[in-house]
């Protein structure tokens, strides 16, 4: 059924001096079993609007929708705890969230927490955290002790261990190197190609043309546009414009084009590039 945000409005720190509009009348889908990717400066919207997915936000305004859960702003924690489990978040550093004596232990709590035996919730964390590529022999040590990137896996293996069908991804990649970075997409990846829904935020447009079928493009709290990557990157001058931009090998094309190279539609991907050149 997917989840839907229905004309909603989101205000922080109602009736107090700091009360601020973070969204303004926003409309959106994700459908089962897409690759979503919402994109647009600090500060549009799209972290409260991951926050609004899987209920740890409620709308001020409007609804959101999760499968059969209707989310509205009389929405209790009871009422939307489930929503928590069907959608996993991954906040932007999520190792920040680490906090248990052993990385297994970390990992089993999440399920443990919603009524998991320990053992199935120490059977689900060893499964996860082998998918993520941490192997046994870190299983009883700190998760403290060990690198940044294995930190965030462990944290992301937290996530997958209480199985979610969707999974929310906040600048998953932030602050990892190059190879670190590739790992981690390339497990997003394998998890949408065995039907999990994918939301990803981020600022690297080309992972954005990469990986996701649909795109929503965020300002200043609103919805400002929609479509595939193919149809968002035409529009080379907007997407330079609200200072997106567009991926590396769409820039090139343009420039190509500019000094008589023929497309019959700008490339997004290395491989529409190269095989317009083969049979150019």
């Amino acid at each position: 059924m997917g989840i839907s945000l229905q004309k909603v409005d989101f205000t922080y720190q109602v009736d107090t001096p700091f009360e601020g509009q973070a969204l303004f009348g926003v409309d959106l889908e994700v459908k089962d079993g897409s690759y979503t990717a919402l994109i647009g400066h600090t500060g549009s919207g799209k972290s409260t609007i991951l926050q609004l997915l899987n209920g740890l936000n409620i709308p001020t305004r409007g609804q959101v929708v999760v499968d059969e859960t209707v989310i509205t702003p009389t929405s209790t924690n009871k009422d939307i705890k489930q929503v928590r489990r069907r959608v996993g978040l991954v906040f932007q550093f999520s190792e920040s969230q680490l906090f248990e004596e052993t990385v297994l232990k970390d990992v089993a709590f999440g399920p443990q927490n919603f009524g998991v035996s320990k053992e199935e919730a120490e059977k689900l964390a060893r499964q996860k955290l082998l998918l993520v590529g941490i192997g046994e022999e870190f299983f009883e040590k700190s998760p403290f002790e060990l690198s940044g990137g294995q930190m965030r896996r462990v944290a992301i293996a937290g996530i997958l261990a209480m199985e979610p069908n969707v999974l929310v991804l906040d600048e998953p990649t932030a602050g990892l190197d190059p190879s670190g970075r590739q790992e981690l997409m390339d497990l997003f990846q394998e998890l949408h190609q065995k039907g999990m829904t994918i939301v990803l935020v981020t600022h690297l447009m080309d992972d954005v043309a990469e990986y996701a079928d649909w795109v929503y493009v965020m300002q200043s709290g609103q919805m400002i546009l929609s479509g595939t990557p193919q149809q968002i990157f035409q529009d080379i001058s907007f997407m330079e414009d609200i200072q997106l931009g567009v991926p590396k090998i769409t820039k090139l094309a343009a420039g190509l084009q500019e000094k008589g190279m023929r497309f019959d539609h700008l490339p997004i991907r290395m491989e529409e590039f190269l095989e317009v050149v083969k049979h150019g």
